[in-house]
């Protein structure tokens, strides 16, 4: 099926033929035609029928689709757990006279 750009997105519906009726399948809002040969070789020997797809559709569909989710919050546990751990033994360090002797330091 090939579709002008100027026709996306469009909803394209898949449909099973059984006794005469429609029974539906699936349904998909496309936005190019990589989306419809897709959908299309998905549903192979399907009924599928395609509209327009109205403006606020789309932008329902694109509003309720998952969004990408922020992995860093385990990066920002680790390097929060690495700096503790530094500080920590910087605070040894100097508890012990450790970094003193080291650096020949007179405090």
């Amino acid at each position: 099926m090939d579709l002008r750009n100027e026709d996306l997105p469009v909803t394209l519906q898949a449909f099973d033929l059984l006794d005469n009726k429609e029974i539906f399948i699936a349904e998909q809002i496309v936005n190019s035609q990589s989306e419809v040969a897709t959908f299309t070789n998905r549903y192979a020997g399907k009924l599928i029928k395609a509209k327009k797809a109205a403006v606020n559709d789309s932008k329902m569909y694109r509003a309720n689709a998952p969004e990408k989710t922020r992995s860093s919050s385990s990066t920002n546990i680790v390097m929060i757990v690495i700096i503790l751990i530094i500080v920590g033994l910087i605070v040894y360090g100097f508890s012990t006279g450790w970094i003193q002797e080291k650096l020949n330091l007179k405090i």
